[in-house]
């Protein structure tokens, strides 16, 4: 049965490396905003009361550095996903009623070109930049002195983690894409999507910078999953209790999800309306 989805997982694949330019100008990109946010946070803990030897709500300033640049790597690798901008224009162009027809589940076609997008991001970019910025960071004593066999477990976890954070990700942008059959305004739905994912998942602001309140609830939705909960794994920040709990978590919302998802596209394909084709 998976056979019939190797050609969208290869497709995700060629897709990524077909526009390799424009990734590379993202990389560009990214540094620039690494470099931005580490002298925000230099300005930030330097005017605190503790100076440079301050802690802010758990966090030092070299915790922040570690925090803010494998945060930037992990949503770059990680969140390269077009699977709303797709379903848009399968419904404007029409082409919606040929995949509806097809022995596929709809929902598995994005799934599989999302994996082999990630995978090959994971490979081509993820693997020399994780290791570049880890060895960086050690080396000026920004991440804490493990043993090996704790590394690589916590190096392990990350790996799940970040795969729950994938499908979490095209989940999300999954539901928010089926909404496209109720309106044909792909952009505002995809800027509402945005804005969501990075304030609730810890991009702009680590959570522990929220509220009480806030922060409990935010940290039980799927959003933490996405970007910060990793990044703490990676960072040894979290234990092996507490990051086995993050991994069942996120399990957890994506099986709902899913589920939800299933039943909106049910409903929504009954709507349908092409606007092409």
């Amino acid at each position: 049965m998976l056979k019939k989805y190797k050609p969208f997982l290869r497709a995700g694949a060629i897709d990524t490396m077909a526009y390799r330019f424009n990734i590379l100008i993202w990389a560009v990109i990214t540094v620039c905003q690494v470099a931005c946010l580490v002298f925000l946070w230099l300005a930030v803990y330097r005017s605190s009361a503790g100076g440079m030897d301050a802690e802010i709500h758990g966090f030092t300033y070299r915790e922040m550095i570690a925090y803010v640049v494998l945060t930037t790597i992990f949503n770059f690798v990680t969140f390269n996903n077009d699977t709303l901008w797709n379903i848009n224009t399968d419904i404007k162009k029409g082409t919606i009623g040929n995949y509806l027809i097809k022995p596929i589940s709809y929902r598995g076609k994005f799934a599989a070109t999302s994996f082999g997008s990630l995978l090959t991001m994971t490979l081509m970019f993820g693997v020399p930049l994780y290791t570049a910025a880890l060895v960086t960071l050690g080396c000026l004593g920004f991440l804490p002195d493990l043993t090996f066999p704790a590394f690589f477990a916590h190096l392990a976890l990350f790996l799940l983690a970040g795969l729950c954070a994938s499908l979490l990700n095209d989940t999300i942008a999954y539901i928010f894409g089926v909404l496209c059959f109720y309106t044909s305004s792909g952009w505002g739905l995809n800027s509402l999507k945005e804005t969501l994912v990075a304030f609730l998942s810890g991009t702009l602001l680590p959570l522990a910078f929220f509220p009480a309140g806030l922060r409990e609830a935010v940290s039980w939705m799927p959003f933490a999953g996405m970007s910060q909960n990793p990044v703490l794994i990676l960072m040894m920040k979290y234990d092996l209790a507490q990051s086995l709990r993050c991994l069942a978590l996120s399990a957890a919302w994506i099986v709902l999800l899913e589920l939800f998802a299933k039943l909106l596209f049910t409903r929504a394909v009954r709507k349908v309306t092409v606007q092409g084709g």
